[in-house]
Parts: structure tokens; sequence; C-alpha cells
């Protein structure tokens, strides 16, 4: 007799098809969700691409959709559980930079693809241990929220004003100077902010107009293409008036000497720079007022810095 089992009868074979139909088809479902990995640095499926390959370097991690799609994407980074934030990602497979900003250790990213109204699913998700040399690398590079290149025009025009200046506090002044008096304040764009807005940074110079986000980002942009750290910090901040405070966006930076210089260590009196909020200076003028105002740390809650 032939010890090899043999299915006898129609209907078990059927079973058999329908059994390993459902298997394969949930291995598919599967394998479109989990990553490709390359070397712990390089995730990607049919979706959506995560690199890391810079990110002990850089500081940030570069994202991108493999495939064009009109649905909303999210990236959703997160350490630990004390930080969090979620960004978008266009759909047309542009890479974006999203900052590792939260020191060294672990980090888990998610990118999430709309899958209805409101309802996200899990694209792609990784893992990251980061190791920066330099804690400091991630505030002196591009990302989504400070964009900029070698070519971007604010990257040239940094370079034109801080030329023939030998300290680093003198091109840090150059160029608040110029933030502070080619930009005003873009009270139509403040009043109905598109959603997920995002600075362009050329955009808002040859505009000479901007809110305080755009303000934020063409100062980094121009601090960081000159070698010198520079945070875009978002948060809450007192009305001058005595109002509900205001969600508002300014900067900090760091000098080699002297460390980062944050908002209540900072003053200005028009001759002599040594803080920075360029929305509110640029549109006051740094009157007294303003100076005293901006000088106060206790006005300003950070919540995020980029």
């Amino acid at each position: 007799m032939n010890k090899t089992y043999n299915l006898k009868t129609e209907k078990n074979k059927r079973a058999v098809r329908y059994i390993i139909a459902s298997v394969l088809a949930v291995m598919i479902i599967i394998s479109s969700a989990l990553a490709v990995q390359a070397a712990d640095t390089v995730f990607e499926n049919t979706k959506v691409k995560i690199d890391f390959t810079d990110s002990n370097k850089t500081g940030t991690v570069k994202i991108n959709a493999v495939e064009k799609t009109d649905k909303k994407i999210k990236v959703e980074i997160t350490k630990g559980d004390k930080y969090k934030y979620t960004y978008d990602l266009n759909g047309e497979g542009k890479v974006e930079s999203y900052p590792l900003q939260w020191d060294n250790g672990e980090y888990n990213v998610r990118v999430m693809i709309e899958s209805k109204p409101k309802a996200y699913s899990v694209g792609l998700a990784a893992k990251f241990t980061l190791d920066l040399k330099d804690k400091n690398a991630v505030y002196m590079n591009p990302n989504q929220l400070v964009n900029y290149s070698k070519d971007s025009k604010i990257v040239k025009k940094a370079a034109e004003l801080v030329k023939g200046l030998e300290t680093e506090i003198e091109k840090v002044e150059a160029m608040y100077t110029f933030v502070i008096e080619s930009l005003s304040y873009d009270t139509k764009l403040a009043s109905n902010p598109p959603a997920g807005y995002v600075p362009d940074i050329d955009k808002v110079v040859d505009a000479k107009k901007g809110i305080c986000f755009d303000y934020a980002a063409v100062f980094a942009a121009m601090l960081r293409s000159q070698g010198i750290p520079a945070k875009l910090v978002m948060g809450w901040v007192k009305a001058p008036n005595g109002g509900d405070p205001v969600y508002h966006a300014w900067n900090e930076f760091y000098l080699k000497d002297k460390g980062w210089f944050k908002i209540n260590e900072m003053k200005f009196d028009g001759k002599k720079f040594e803080r920075v909020d360029p929305t509110f200076d640029s549109n006051n003028k740094s009157s007294k007022g303003a100076i005293k105002f901006i000088g106060d740390g206790s006005n300003y809650s950070a919540s995020y810095d980029f």
C-alpha cells in the first residue's frame, strides 16, 4: 500500500486549495506592511521608504512615498513616552527630511496613509537607535520645516551678508537685521493659514512678508547655512496687551564660546544684538516695549523645537 497520504474526495481538494489561497492572501497583506530592511538603516515596501542612512550625521530621517497617491499621509515620530510629533508627507514621491531632535536613543517612525476620511492605517513602521556624535547636528541641517539647499536664494543671501565678517555674533547680527528689516507681517495669511502650512523660504523672502512661522524658518535657514546651529521653536507666548496666550514661533541659536542663546537671555537695543524673536521685533522695530517684552523669558513657553 502506498503510505503517502492522498486526498480522496474533490471536496477535500477544494478545501485545501481554499486554505492555501487564504494563507497566501494573508502573507501578501502582511508583506505589504513590512519593510524590506537593509543594514538596519533603510526600510521600504511598495508604499513607503524610510531612510536612516545619514541620520547619525544629520540628525534627520528621509522619508518618501514610493508610489504617487492622492491620499493624505502622516509621519509620526516618537521617542519613549515623552516625545511625539506628527508631520505631513507629500504624496508625490518627493523625499522629505524630518528632525530627530530629542537626543540619542531609540526612535519609532510610523508612516500612516489615509484609508478613509479621518482614518489612517500604518503603511510602514521602523525603529532606529540614534547615535549622534555632534548633538547640534540636527540644528545645522535642513528639514521639512526649515527647508533649504545650497542653491536656495536665502542661502546665497546669507553668504553675501556675512562676507568679510569675522565673528559669529557679527554674522548673526547681519542676518537678523536683514530678516527684521526686509519682512513684514502677513496679517491675511495669519488670519487663515492653510491646514498643514509649511514655509517656502525663498517664496517668503521674494514676497517680503510672512507669519511668525516664516520669519523663524527664514532666520534658522540662514544661520544653519553659515554653520551656526539654530532652532525653530514653537510654543505659547503671552499677549503683550494682557490677552490670551497665542501660539507663536521664534528662534534660539548656538555660539561656540557661549552655548545656546535662549529667549530669556536675549536683548536688542537696535545696535547690540543678543536675542531673537524676528516676528515681534520686525513689527515693533526694537521699541523699548518690545525689547522689554522679548527679554522677559517668562512671556514664552516652548512646546517644540525643530
